[in-house]
């Protein structure tokens, strides 16, 4: 009986982390977006901010389709 509830409860928590992937990425993203200024500050003209979650998402698929058209 507690096997049954167990594996309902892996089988569940597997579902729900599938339906956030996006949002984990996104989080994993701009954590590393944040950690990046922390770490290497600029305040000079030259600094160029990252683009957000979206524009970079947008950007990627762009890319992989056009290099999936190539081959």
């Amino acid at each position: 009986m507690k096997l049954k509830y167990l594996l309902f409860s892996i089988l569940l928590l597997s579902s729900l982390a599938g339906c956030e992937k996006d949002s984990v990425y996104r989080g994993f993203y701009e954590g590393m977006k944040d950690r990046e200024r922390i770490v290497h500050p600029s305040s000079g003209p030259m600094h160029q901010e990252q683009p957000s979650y979206d524009e970079y998402k947008r950007e990627r698929e762009k890319s992989l389709k056009k290099d999936g058209d190539e081959r």
